[in-house]
């Protein structure tokens, strides 16, 4: 067949393929498209939700340190660990949480070291009878709260380490959770290891 130009011609003879190819390549560019912004959507994703979980991170720590610090005043949450302030003792309750005052502001601190859970009959009251209504030294370890709670050295004079004295005397035990890495350790267990020794206190029954 005879045709007037060869436009006509090559029109005519790939006018199929040359609707296939250009159908081929809409969709091989809706493919890409759709999975650039897939990917791109992804890693959005990955990063907000790091972000937001970084921030949370932050602030749930910000929130505990926060509540923390308010358990102290001031000046007790500038101590160094060791570092000896003087407080006054209000009461002792019967699970061996004291009641510091320290300026205007009442704490409640639990001695290093100690475990109420196996005490003598008489332990509370001879804490009461020693440290109620007096002023005494306390020192912190490396973290000064937990639970909650002013966690303390006592100092009944210049020399003597109160939590250590009770275990000596197996009026307590030594808390199985302590640290070996606590300033005064060494010189808590010595006297636990003292006690059973001797089999004072608890360690005689």
């Amino acid at each position: 067949m005879y045709y007037s130009n060869k436009l006509g011609f090559y029109l005519k003879q790939y006018t199929t393929q040359i609707i296939v190819g250009i159908v081929c390549l809409i969709i091989i560019a809706s493919g890409l498209f759709l999975y650039f912004k897939i990917n791109s959507n992804t890693q959005n994703s990955t990063v907000v939700s790091g972000s937001v979980e970084n921030n949370n991170e932050q602030t749930n720590t910000e929130v505990n340190v926060t509540e923390d610090e308010t358990i102290l005043p001031e000046d007790l949450r500038t101590l160094e660990a060791g570092q000896k302030v003087t407080v006054k003792v209000a009461t002792i309750d019967d699970e061996g949480v004291l009641v510091l005052i320290s300026g205007d502001k009442r704490i409640n601190a639990k001695m290093i070291g100690t475990d109420f859970s196996k005490e003598m009959p008489d332990t509370i009251y001879s804490i009461d009878q020693d440290l109620a209504g007096k002023y005494i030294d306390i020192s912190f370890d490396e973290t000064k709260v937990s639970n909650g709670y002013a966690m303390v050295y006592i100092y009944s004079d210049e020399t003597t380490l109160y939590n250590a004295k009770l275990l000596k005397e197996g009026k307590i035990v030594l808390d199985s959770n302590i640290s070996k890495k606590a300033l005064e350790y060494n010189k808590l267990a010595e006297s636990q290891a003292y006690a059973k020794q001797t089999l004072a206190g608890v360690w005689g029954e």
